[in-house]
């Protein structure tokens, strides 16, 4: 059924997997979210182990496709929690809400266990077609449930794509409203794999619709393969290294005990809604607005690159909810876009008066990263620095 240079690559694989949920075993303690992530890469290792099972262990060959179907079922609810664990705004912890997701996949644990009860010939019948054995009717009944199960699943994992995306869109613009610098928390990787998870699928269904006894091809039989092998190895290479996109300021937002216990979903709120049981007034939120503009760009705490919206509000002695909304309603700009502007505007300044390369430039209006002062340039000027450059000196 296998090809040998099949069953190499997915043993291969699994050699990674099972070292990858090693090494996740030592981490779920502290992060929550790793529990998710190693979930998903046992879904993973049981998929990928049937053509090692065919190949090596044919009588265990019934209990893998019994047990392919409840993998299937947690792959995408496991990859959309494991997403919400990196992007909470709080120590993402599982809680009865995060149940609900399991029970497509424990429903089907449940009907394959029955459908092993039955005998070898039997099984035989079914998951290979061939034979001719006549089924009682409560295994024809369980035989029905299981594809109906398995119809279920692409209309399931559409579900969570959306939802996973949706959430990553969320959590970019949670950022800007916290952090000064984005870079190694805005999980575009994620999107990646995301991606290539959908194409390696789609491209598995149209391969099983082909013609199953055409002469195997690369794109029939190596193609998935191979993009298996890409997903999984940039999967490992970066969640392996990622944090919690939140976790430097857990302890000023952690929420009670209790909190947890009502729901595990992030929300986005409009900012009308969002602060519509705020008692700022008009006068206040003008008088904070004049407080942020003399601590960020008058006292030039812009210059610190790992600058926060909590420690903005700590050094201005005010709520960080209050600032929020002051920046958000008052000022029109997200905590991200008021502190950058104000570095575009000392870098604009400095690229005017000496001769400082960019790099030095960057670093020194309080960005950490050239590729960050890039972007933020071009979005703040609508010109790279370079250009910018170039043009200060034809004026002169």
């Amino acid at each position: 059924m296998f090809s040998a240079e099949l069953t190499f690559v997915y043993t291969f694989l699994l050699g990674a997997l099972g070292l990858a949920l090693t090494i996740l075993a030592g981490r779920e303690r502290r992060w929550h979210c790793y529990r998710a992530l190693a979930l998903f890469l046992f879904s993973l290792f049981v998929i990928l182990s049937g053509p090692l099972i065919f190949a090596q262990f044919p009588a265990a060959r019934y209990a893998y496709i019994a047990a392919i179907v409840p993998a299937w079922l947690l792959l995408f609810p496991c990859f959309y929690l494991y997403t919400r664990g990196l992007t909470s705004q709080f120590p993402w912890r599982f809680t009865r809400h995060s149940l609900w997701h399991f029970v497509p996949a424990c429903i089907s644990c449940v009907l394959s266990f029955s459908l092993l009860q039955l005998s070898e010939s039997a099984l035989f019948s079914i998951f290979f077609a061939e034979g001719n054995v006549e089924l009682a009717a409560d295994a024809r009944l369980t035989v029905w449930l299981i594809i109906t199960v398995m119809l279920f699943w692409p209309l399931q994992s559409l579900v969570y794509v959306i939802k996973t995306w949706r959430h990553l869109l969320t959590y970019r613009r949670q950022l800007h409203a916290v952090f000064a610098s984005t870079k190694e928390r805005e999980l575009g990787w994620l999107g990646i794999v995301l991606i290539l998870m959908v194409f390696t699928w789609g491209w598995l269904v149209l391969t099983l619709a082909q013609d199953l006894s055409a002469q195997p091809t690369f794109l029939r039989e190596g193609g998935v393969a191979t993009l298996t092998t890409v997903t999984i190895w940039l999967l490992l290479y970066w969640s392996l290294r990622q944090k919690p996109g939140f976790d430097k300021v857990y302890p000023l937002t952690e929420q009670p005990d209790k909190s947890h216990a009502l729901s595990d979903e992030v929300t986005e709120q409009p900012a009308s809604a969002k602060y519509q049981h705020s008692a700022l007034s008009d006068e206040q939120a003008n008088r904070i607005a004049r407080k942020i503009h003399t601590a960020v760009v008058t006292e030039k705490l812009y210059l610190e690159p790992d600058l926060t919206l909590y420690k903005l509000a700590e050094y201005l002695k005010v709520s960080a909810n209050y600032v929020s909304q002051t920046l958000n309603q008052t000022l029109g700009q997200s905590f991200f876009d008021y502190v950058n502007k104000a570095r575009i505007d000392a870098a604009v300044e400095l690229l005017r008066a000496n001769d400082k390369t960019v790099l030095d430039i960057a670093m020194a209006v309080g960005f950490n990263a050239r590729s960050s002062f890039y972007k933020a340039f071009k979005t703040h000027t609508g010109m790279t620095p370079g250009e910018y450059k170039k043009g200060t000196r034809v004026e002169r």
